[in-house]
């Protein structure tokens, strides 16, 4: 049998970090959808307030 390509497993400081780093993730993954989200509004909204071209 091969050893695991992972490796060992992770120590009690290493599983908490691991915790702590996905929850963070996640938390940033959040912030990131919500500011996609609000720049499209922000752009959206500069776009209707442009004042029409005059015509030619």
């Amino acid at each position: 049998m091969s050893a695991d390509p992972a490796g060992p497993p992770p120590t009690g400081d290493e599983h908490a970090e691991l915790i702590f780093l996905r929850a963070e993730n996640a938390l940033l993954r959040t912030e990131r959808d919500i500011l996609v989200k609000a720049a499209g509004w922000f752009a959206a909204d500069a776009l209707s307030r442009r004042p029409d071209p005059e015509p030619r």
